[in-house]
């Protein structure tokens, strides 16, 4: 049986980030409230097989949230990316190596979810207070919607 590490998406909000602007305005709202929920950051759907775990390290460097590399069916990136000890990676379900990865993740510490869970995307006109208002929610309650 494959250990189903997907549970821990439910303890934190998700932060969809893909720029050095959004981790620094990320990092003024977090270090200005200096108390907000915990939060993870996650990369755009399949980036880790377009951009690579050097580029997500290098992106997420500045900050102390966990961040999980999105590699869709790229087992080779996802193996990768635990070895290079990210919090954890997101592997489509179709993906034949993912009993193999669940076991490196317990190895190195890391995650392995099964999908992507739900997050929030940076962006759109007053970028700064929707990402406040998405914080101030519970991960448990309503979340504001996120989109348009």
């Amino acid at each position: 049986m494959i250990d189903n590490h997907d549970n821990f998406a439910h303890l934190l909000h998700f932060i969809v980030i893909s720029t050095h602007d959004e981790v620094t305005l990320l990092r003024a709202i977090m270090d200005g409230n200096g108390g907000m929920p915990p939060c993870a950051l996650i990369s755009p759907p399949d980036a880790g097989c377009s951009m690579g775990v050097a580029w997500w390290r290098a992106l997420t460097a500045e900050t102390p949230a966990p961040a999980f590399l999105d590699c869709g069916i790229a087992a080779g990136r996802a193996a990768e990316g635990l070895r290079a000890g990210l919090a954890g990676v997101i592997v489509d379900p179709a993906c034949t190596q993912h009993a193999a990865l669940a076991g490196l993740a317990r190895v190195t510490g890391g995650r392995c979810l099964r999908a992507r869970p739900d997050a929030h995307a940076i962006g759109g006109p007053d970028a700064a207070a929707r990402l406040r208002a998405y914080l101030r929610h519970t991960p448990f309650g309503r979340h504001v919607p996120h989109g348009t």
